[in-house]
């Protein structure tokens, strides 16, 4: 197994899908509301529950919470949804009579929609659009166009465009690592570090003993229980005992300690040839669509 081939693999995959530090800030909460009025109809739009219950679907299936507020209000902080996805569709009603057998056949069709996302921290509109349909479609009840007009808004939206939008919290903090044996050991963690679910950003420092700024998710808790939970623990787990042991704590800077008997080359030589330290914390999942060699995997239990 190619592990530095596997470790820039995954370093990749994290920079590119870094969703699942949004759990640890708590995911995004979005509120919905569709409304639908006849073509010509001067009465107030109605709510469609139909159509928002299609795009709540959608929307729970990227794994964020719906929230039920007012989407045209703004948010209390840490109480209302994040984003608000409004819209509004206009349907017209054909009847025809058939001649042959005098019943009259009633088609929704669906003649325009807008639809908005509102950022409610910010009250920004980050997404508008109009769309009058080139080729619009009818169905059979007022239900099921209600269910069409759902899914078409659906349509614009995707996991990516709210992560893209959410404002996670961080917490910038500086690692030293006291008692790594040399610079090829030091260059080896932060290769590790790049990959860790928690890890937003990182910077090393040069110098000795070995200093890493990393911009870390979440945060609400001590950050010593945050560095244990999020970045020894895996890289423990990696080393296969307990190498890496929390020292003080000063302000943003943590420091963690390297035990002696770690720099054994029995031990060291596990950061070359054993799956990156971020795959002991995920699911088997995970890690078998990572690892394809079931010797690979077999490792992740030693």
């Amino acid at each position: 197994m190619r592990v530095r081939d596997v470790q820039k693999s995954l370093n990749q995959m994290s920079r590119d899908e870094r969703v699942e530090f949004i759990r640890t800030n708590g995911d995004p909460k979005i509120s919905v509301a569709i409304n639908v009025r006849g073509e010509g109809d001067a009465a107030a739009a109605q709510n469609s529950q139909v159509a928002e219950n299609l795009l709540k679907e959608r929307i729970k299936s990227f794994g964020f919470r719906i929230w039920s507020d007012d989407a045209r209000a703004g948010a209390a902080a840490g109480k209302g949804a994040d984003f608000a996805v409004i819209g509004e569709a206009k349907l017209k009603k054909l009847s025809a009579r058939l001649a042959a057998s005098g019943i009259t056949v009633d088609k929704y069709m669906l003649t325009s929609w807008t639809v908005k996302c509102i950022d409610k921290q910010s009250g920004e509109e980050i997404y508008y659009n109009n769309k009058l349909p080139v080729a619009p479609g009818s169905w059979s009840t007022e239900e099921q166009a209600l269910a069409a007009i759902g899914g078409k808004i659906a349509d614009e939206f995707s996991r990516e465009f709210f992560v893209r939008h959410f404002n996670a919290s961080g917490q910038n903090v500086a690692l030293k690592i006291e008692g790594l044996p040399d610079a090829a050991v030091e260059a080896g963690i932060a290769r590790e570090l790049v990959g860790l679910q928690s890890v937003i950003g990182i910077a090393r420092r040069a110098g000795a003993p070995a200093l890493y700024d990393l911009q870390l998710a979440g945060g609400s808790g001590p950050l010593t229980d945050l560095i244990a939970n999020t970045v020894l623990k895996p890289l423990n787990a990696k080393f296969g005992k307990v190498c890496f042991n929390l020292g003080a704590t000063s302000g943003e800077q943590v420091t963690v300690t390297f035990e002696p008997a770690c720099s054994d080359k029995s031990v060291l030589t596990r950061l070359d040839s054993y799956p990156p330290a971020s795959l002991y914390a995920a699911p088997p999942a995970r890690q078998k669509s990572i690892l394809r060699d079931p010797a690979a995997i077999s490792k992740l239990t030693i």
